[in-house]
């Protein structure tokens, strides 16, 4: 059995594991027995056409006032601290993961280790609060010059990966969806989720030109260059994203939604919160193994 001949079982076994992701394992299984497995990257929102199958490296605060004689005010509600180039850090150290990625594994494996490995990711089991910061915003991180939940982090760090190793916002999509399906609320159910995870593959398709440079990127490297992309959003056109999304995704509209107004969905439930002046300068989060054991 030669190497691709070895890659594809490891594969075949690696997607009756991962049978419960439906669409996408069944996307894929038809492209490996119709060898076009090209096709599972896909062309993407910006055009740009697939790696090579199994080629090498390419390429308010808010003021109320109390009922009352003395007119008290309410506690003033602050957001956890501002993690923004905590969080541009972690993101050029997830890049130069993923470029580990790409030369350790084969192509056809590189969508199982983000399905593999996407759930270790768990910004929303850390600790952001801040003595300083007075609650009333339980959960949240200031990122950009928004309030937004902590889990969110994890969103935009699974949108990345997606589109830095090279699939389209089909796949991820459907990914995503399928996951919903079986955990409601979760991504598929939520603009919210989606618009965190539609920001973190705007910002994977952005870099993609930059894969196996070892030079951080311009949007990387400061927090000004990093919010200010994130700010900017997906940059497309609602109309584009409907003629995307619509012929690839079931929940299309919510896609729709959620990606083309980014935080303006992200900011639910937070969007009272006023920043608090501490800078979050926490441990990094661990990174998942480039090479992870597959059966």
């Amino acid at each position: 059995m030669d190497h691709r001949d070895d890659a594809h079982q490891i594969f075949a076994d690696m997607l009756s594991e991962l049978a419960e992701f439906g669409d996408v394992t069944d996307q894929v299984q038809a492209a490996i027995r119709e060898g076009r497995l090209g096709d599972v990257f896909g062309l993407d929102l910006n055009g740009e056409p697939a790696p090579a199958p199994l080629g090498g490296a390419e390429d308010g605060f808010v003021q109320m006032q109390m009922a009352g004689d003395d007119a008290r005010k309410a506690p003033v509600k602050k957001c956890c601290p501002d993690v923004s180039d905590w969080f541009r850090n972690e993101m050029e150290r997830h890049r130069q993961n993923l470029d580990k990625v790409r030369a350790s594994l084969p192509p056809i494996l590189w969508l199982a280790w983000v399905w593999k490995k996407g759930m270790s990711i768990q910004y929303k089991s850390m600790d952001f609060n801040s003595d300083n910061c007075p609650s009333g915003c339980d959960n949240s991180v200031w990122l950009c010059g928004h309030c937004v939940d902590r889990s969110e982090l994890g969103n935009i760090i699974l949108g990345f990966w997606v589109a830095y190793l090279g699939f389209s916002a089909g796949i991820l999509a459907a990914g995503v969806n399928k996951i919903g399906s079986k955990k409601p609320g979760e991504g598929a159910d939520d603009p919210t989720d989606a618009s965190a995870i539609g920001l973190g593959h705007a910002m994977g398709v952005k870099l993609r030109k930059a894969r196996d440079n070892a030079a951080t990127p311009d949007e990387l490297k400061t927090e000004g260059a990093f919010c200010k992309f994130l700010n900017e959003g997906i940059g497309h056109t609602r109309e584009t994203l409907i003629e995307y999304f619509k012929e690839r995704v079931k929940n299309w509209e919510m896609w729709v939604e959620g990606w083309s107004e980014p935080f303006k969905h992200m900011t639910k439930g937070h969007g009272d919160c006023e920043k608090c002046d501490d800078v979050w300068k926490g441990d990094p989060h661990p990174l998942p193994s480039p090479k992870p054991k597959f059966k």
